[in-house]
């Protein structure tokens, strides 16, 4: 496992598949797979996600190589295509998970 700030990576023995876990819910109480490209269930179940759990999975998804990314609590999981490296997916995975975590913090106050 790899750790950055608040944010702990599993590589998987699948060297397709990561995951990222971070320390409090970021996406309400459900498991959901998203894989490109977006059916109309998958945008209708997106939307379930709330505001900032739908943005993860956007911006996740717009990542170069990303092919599926499924949601649960406290976990995101990301599956590549075989011929991206990791490398560049990771750093914009955490900083798009650390902005989530931000703008969470800031609606829990908001309350």
């Amino acid at each position: 496992m790899d750790s950055h700030d608040d944010i702990v990576m599993y590589q998987h023995p699948n060297p397709h598949i990561r995951s990222f876990f971070t320390p409090g819910p970021i996406a309400p109480p459900r498991h959901e797979v998203f894989r490109l490209p977006l059916s109309q269930p998958s945008k209708e179940k997106m939307k379930q996600l709330g505001n900032i759990g739908a943005s993860i999975v956007q911006d996740l998804l717009r990542i170069p190589g990303i092919i599926e990314v499924r949601t649960r609590p406290r976990e995101i999981l990301l599956k590549k295509d075989a011929s991206a490296s990791w490398e560049p997916i990771v750093l914009s995975a955490k900083k798009i998970l650390q902005r989530a975590l931000i703008k969470q913090a800031i609606h829990l106050v908001k309350k």
